[in-house]
């Protein structure tokens, strides 16, 4: 059934909030002409046409946010290790390890890190790792995005800042959001249009209008989100629903966590002023350079040359004429150029360490160890510790509450425990480097290092192989081999080579004897 809100309630709450984020899009149009120029257009309602802005005069402010946002996607959504790891709280994990002596340590990791890497194998089946580049770039040109999952297992939708509007508590949780969208008047049911038609008669179901804004609305009533849609001022009861905390499917991003703000700055504006220095630079070595090139002869109007012997004369002949007469035009600028191109070099460094483009960082030698590479590649990455930090409360544990709950009601995985909770990886350990690894090839190094080979005394090898498995998140179903079995194995081993020496000595003995006893025998067949 459908009913009408009066006045087109929540369209005009949206053009209220509109008014709130005009000074993030002015700066999102400012940063997207240095960096991406097309990455955001903009509707023009008046000349029903799309904006575009104009191209740039560099590359580097788009080969900055391609490589930063890259390297968002690797570290942030990894696609070859999980994003995230489960554990238990460490009181219900002791009494559980008391009362039930049967069950191991190990065990709980390798059943917990199973259920991860279930969630982490239905993420990829969604297909949403093909939005997530667009997600990062919007992020670090606009700073604030806005991603819609849906409630089938279909791929995330990306909204940017021009699409929704929103308000945070002073805490920074999300209070409520609307997006506009545009929908063609063919996705709409006839009894939709008829309803429209009927309370607005100046927009019949017949009308030659091809689409209609669509409003979608969230909004937060206690410990759940309401969700709603209104289209032409008739909200659409059949889109109505009530979400938990943890399952909301729209799932709001922004570049830095500003106190008492319901949008964020963007990355790429903390370095606007050094991107339009040198856009401005660029233009100017371009242009300087461009008339360097133009080549000119400058003949005198009273000498004896003729400007027609020279146009017309092939290379390497002769002519009449004398050398004072003829001049080359030259812009004399070579000094000016040069100290423009200086000015944009350090510029473009100072550029290259924000966006994480190392080589940029790099000292210029002959000899760069390799050493140095990763000490800058440390000190640069380590650098964005803070944006991660926000990307894990943000998006990261957001979307994957909301993953949980979405397969958990598609029947795709069971019921996770209350008491389990879903830690996020983030930091330095994102970018790349397995923490849990690192952490026990270390102490297994020292610890061979001060037993010698006598640690195998200390050590239960099999459950090292279990937290080595689970810290790089390999399933070891069918990969190693049950523990008893390898018992088996090694006791049929050092049996046979027990065998082995035993044999080795007293062969010798056997051999002796049974020579002695041919001498014997030969001795008493010769007396005879």
């Amino acid at each position: 059934m459908i009913e009408n809100i009066s006045n087109k309630k929540i369209a005009n709450r949206y053009n209220e909030l509109s008014i709130e984020k005009n000074f993030y899009i002015e700066s999102a149009k400012e940063c997207c002409k240095y960096t991406l120029p097309t990455l955001l257009n903009f509707f023009v309602e008046g000349n029903k046409s799309w904006q575009k802005l104009k191209t740039t005069s560099q590359s580097i402010g788009a080969r900055g946010v391609s490589n930063l946002a890259s390297k968002l996607l690797t570290a942030i959504t990894p696609v070859d290790s999980p994003m995230f790891k489960l554990v238990i709280d460490d009181e219900v994990l002791k009494e559980e390890l008391t009362n039930n002596n049967s069950v191991k340590l190990s065990e709980i990791d390798t059943a917990l890190t199973d259920y991860s890497q279930s969630i982490q194998r239905a993420i990829k089946a969604s297909g949403d790792y093909a939005q997530m580049f667009e997600v990062w770039q919007l992020l670090l040109v606009s700073g604030n995005v806005l991603i819609y999952d849906p409630d089938d297992n279909s791929n995330i939708r990306v909204y940017s800042l021009r699409d929704y509007v929103l308000k945070r508590d002073r805490s920074g949780q999300v209070i409520e959001i609307i997006v506009k969208e545009n929908i063609s008047k063919d996705n709409l049911n006839k009894h939709i249009l008829d309803k429209i038609s009927a309370i607005n008669n100046s927009l019949p179901s017949n009308s030659n209008q091809k689409s209609y804004d669509l409003y979608t609305q969230v909004l937060k009533k206690g410990d759940c989100y309401h969700i709603q849609q209104e289209c032409a001022g008739v909200i659409l009861e059949e889109t109505k629903g009530i979400y938990p905390l943890e399952g909301c499917p729209y799932i709001p991003i922004r570049m830095y966590a500003g106190s008492g703000e319901d949008y964020s700055r963007s990355f790429v504006s903390n370095y606007l002023g050094d991107l339009k220095s040198i856009d401005v630079l660029c233009r100017g070595t371009v242009e300087g350079a461009l008339m360097a090139t133009k080549h000119l002869y400058l003949v005198r109007p009273d000498g004896l040359t003729e400007i027609k012997d020279i146009e017309e004369t092939e290379n390497g002949g002769v002519i009449y004429g004398r050398s004072e007469d003829i001049g080359v035009m030259q812009s004399g600028k070579s000094g000016d150029l040069r100290m423009v191109s200086e000015e944009a070099s350090k510029i473009e460094k100072r550029l290259s360490q924000a966006f994480l483009l190392i080589e940029g960082g790099i000292r210029n030698a002959e000899r760069v160890t390799k050493e140095e590479i990763k000490s800058s590649a440390k000190e640069l990455e380590t650098a964005l510790g803070g944006v991660y930090s926000v990307m894990c409360h943000s998006f990261q544990i957001p979307y994957i509450k909301r993953k949980i709950w979405k397969l958990q009601r598609l029947g795709k995985i069971r019921p996770l425990n209350r008491k389990i909770i879903p830690i996020v990886v983030t930091g330095f350990e994102a970018l790349g480097l397995n923490g849990d690894k690192e952490k026990l090839l270390e102490l297994l190094s020292l610890l061979k290092e001060i037993f010698g080979m006598s640690i195998s005394n200390y050590i239960d090898y099999d459950i090292v192989i279990k937290r080595l498995a689970n810290a790089i998140g390999i399933d070891l179903q069918g990969l190693i081999k049950d523990s008893n079995i390898v018992v088996s194995e090694m006791n049929n081993i050092q049996k046979q080579e027990l065998m082995y020496r035993l044999l080795e000595k007293i062969l010798p003995t056997i051999i002796n004897k049974a020579e002695n006893l041919q001498s014997v025998i030969d001795n008493m067949i010769g007396s005879r």
